[in-house]
């Protein structure tokens, strides 16, 4: 099934790679994660690593995009609207958010917010909602001691089982095998 690797860049804007198989995509971070562990020890060996990563990505097309698009004349958000509904998801990320209580917040109709939203952000309001529970999973784990189980019904998501799936499915690796990596010494540092 194809997927959308980001890649961030030097500005910190992501780089999209399109049509990425979920298989690439867990082999490029398996490579990259095996890379920065081992960058300190062995740096001719993280190199190659790094290498192996870059020629799985080169078929691809590769273009920078920025997190959210300029809006465009054919219908992206308003300046406002965009504040507003992202406050609303950041507020929210605890509870189900439905596309139509979105909507409402930008006070559009249902699909020509979704339509809008697809135009200044590049994905769908469910992926950027995702995305969003994501992060703020990440930041539970790294600033808590909570157990997943805890932590997944704090993201808005129904159990430890649904965090697991959404997170490698962003990210590439498990919660679990995420904090682990996050709680080696030095590794906040090399992954910032």
């Amino acid at each position: 099934m194809p997927a959308t690797a980001a890649v961030p860049a030097r500005d910190t804007s992501p780089i999209a790679f399109k049509n990425v198989t979920t298989e690439t995509a867990e082999e490029v971070s398996s490579l990259l994660l095996c890379a920065i562990r081992c960058v300190e020890n062995d740096e001719t060996i993280a190199i190659d690593l790094m290498k192996q990563a870059s020629h799985l990505l080169k078929p691809f097309s590769v273009h920078a995009e920025p997190i959210e698009r300029q809006r465009s004349s054919s219908g992206g958000l308003a300046p406002w609207q965009i504040n507003r509904v992202k406050s609303y998801i950041e507020d929210r990320i605890s509870y189900p958010i439905a596309l139509d209580e979105l909507a409402e917040v930008a006070k559009l109709s249902t699909s020509y917010f979704s339509a809008a939203f697809k135009v200044t952000f590049g994905i769908s309001p469910h992926n950027y909602v995702v995305e969003r529970r994501v992060e703020f999973a990440k930041y539970r784990m790294l600033n808590s001691d909570a157990p997943l189980c805890e932590i997944a019904l704090d993201c808005g998501l129904a159990d430890q089982a649904h965090l697991s799936r959404i997170f490698r499915r962003v990210t590439g690796t498990t919660p679990s095998a995420w904090r682990r990596y996050m709680a080696t010494p030095g590794s906040r540092s090399a992954a910032a």
